[in-house]
């Protein structure tokens, strides 16, 4: 029962924070309540320090640069945060399975459990529990019935209970509480799927080796496999030198131009090296899925692999020049950003690619190694005032800014945005000059009607 009274508690300060408010400070303050609890319970469930310093520091994140993705990554850091407190030691998409799971279901799921399987203290637990909700079912039922009937006996009653105001009741108010309760609840009391988690620690990344040594009938079909991928990455190799060689041409082009013509080839550079790189790395899985590792002739085939990672290195610098002109030419946008971001996490699948082959790993490493390296980038990103630094950038350095397209960014560039236009008022039309004035007039008003719970770090850099 005083595990239930600390969720109760839990689920008064939550629906504080954040009924009716929209995040900033809030943010930070339930991440300190949900570090108490785990804190608490960390004699039963160890703590995963890495993933509790991201969920903090997506909290802090989404305070100092209030956007989609910092938001996105604090609830992701939550969810992780939350399964890797049931399971350490588990995968991480394991633990963001488990954290969504519990966040959602886990009452159901425990009492299905011990509906199922009911063993002595549970069992009499979820019996009291029954017998609890039964008289108050009942007793609730009977009260407003008697209520009724008194009201009709005795005038004076009647007054008395008409003058009950039940008003400052809030019905959307209570059921936010109550979701505050359950999801504190499974918090302190998760579901926990044996089977799943034992499961997922059994998976090594490392291939086995095979037992007993390959039959001649063995080492001719990985002889035949091996002579069909030696083929399969020569003429992938041969295609990938053509489209560098054509990039390198085209690059050398001094009649390349900045319009809609190099924004569609920048693009579809882009599309090229994805769809390159998913074929890369499941055709390397495909032919290194198994016993070929341990093929003792399979050096030429691993050669060209290496080769065509490689290439896929040189693909990813000439798409990375290539959007950095067009940077350079006509400033940020958040596609552009997206290509830079892209071609990092491309740059880290290609090395766990070739890893892979290297040190015969399996799918799940690559599956685990490449999700971590997503969730660092996530949470790093995660601080960064991505509109601002576009806004900025674009207003520097760029002759002539796509003022409309920072306009529909958020409204936190709004101060950038009227500062440039009243340095650069002669080159400004009267409208969009208006625009610009109307929504930062309306951007302070919406800060100032703000309450201490959404306060970000705007409100304490302004005074």
């Amino acid at each position: 029962m005083r595990i239930h009274l600390k969720s109760i508690l839990a689920a008064f300060i939550f629906s504080t924070l954040f009924y009716s408010k929209s995040l900033g400070l809030n943010l930070i303050l339930i991440a300190l309540v949900i570090c108490g609890f785990l804190f608490a319970i960390r004699k039963k469930r160890p703590i995963s320090w890495p993933y509790l310093v991201a969920y903090l520091f997506t909290g802090a994140s989404v305070f100092m640069a209030p956007s989609l993705l910092s938001i996105i990554a604090h609830f992701t850091a939550l969810v992780i945060l939350v399964g890797k407190s049931i399971a350490s030691q588990s995968s991480i998409y394991i633990s963001g399975f488990l954290g969504a799971l519990n966040l959602v279901t886990a009452s159901v799921a425990n009492i299905a459990e011990n509906v199922g399987f009911p063993k002595g203290e549970n069992k009499n637990y979820s019996a009291r529990m029954g017998i609890y909700l039964k008289g108050i079912a009942i007793a609730s039922i009977l009260t407003v019935v008697f209520v009724f009937l008194y009201r009709k006996a005795n005038p004076i009653f009647e007054e008395l209970i008409g003058k009950i105001d039940f008003s400052f009741v809030s019905v959307p108010w209570m059921l936010f509480t109550i979701l505050g309760y359950v999801l504190f609840l499974h918090l302190l009391h998760p579901f926990y799927p044996k089977e799943l988690i034992e499961n997922d620690l059994n998976q090594g990344n490392d291939l086995p080796a095979p037992k007993k040594p390959f039959t001649a009938l063995i080492v001719k079909k990985l002889s035949n496999i091996h002579s069909i991928g030696s083929i399969v990455f020569l003429a992938l190799n041969g295609v990938l030198i053509f489209f560098l060689v054509t990039d390198v041409l085209y690059l050398m082009d001094s009649q390349i131009t900045y319009d809609a013509q190099y924004s569609q080839s920048v693009h579809q550079g882009v599309y090229a090296l994805m769809f390159s790189i998913v074929c890369a790395i499941f055709i390397i899985l495909y032919f290194f899925r198994g016993d070929l590792n341990f093929y003792t002739k399979n050096s030429p085939l691993k050669k060209l692999t290496y080769t065509w990672i490689l290439l896929n290195f040189l693909l990813v610098i000439f798409t990375l020049y290539k959007n950095y002109i067009y940077v350079e030419a006509l400033g940020f946008t958040y596609k552009r950003i997206g290509v830079f971001v892209y071609l990092f996490l491309t740059t880290i699948g290609l090395l766990t690619t070739y890893w892979k082959v290297y040190k015969i790993k399996n799918f799940h490493f690559l599956l685990r190694s490449n999700l971590v390296a997503f969730f660092v980038f996530l949470v790093c990103a995660s601080p960064v005032p991505w509109d601002q630094i576009i806004t900025r950038y674009n207003l520097e350095y760029i002759k002539s800014p796509d003022i409309s397209y920072l306009l529909d960014l958020s409204t936190y560039n709004s101060k950038q945005l009227y500062h440039y236009s009243m340095v650069n008022s002669k080159h400004l039309d009267l409208e969009t000059k208006n625009v610009i004035s109307s929504r930062y007039q309306e951007f302070l008003n919406k800060q100032q009607a703000k309450t201490w719970q959404e306060y970000t770090l705007y409100h304490y850099l302004k005074q």
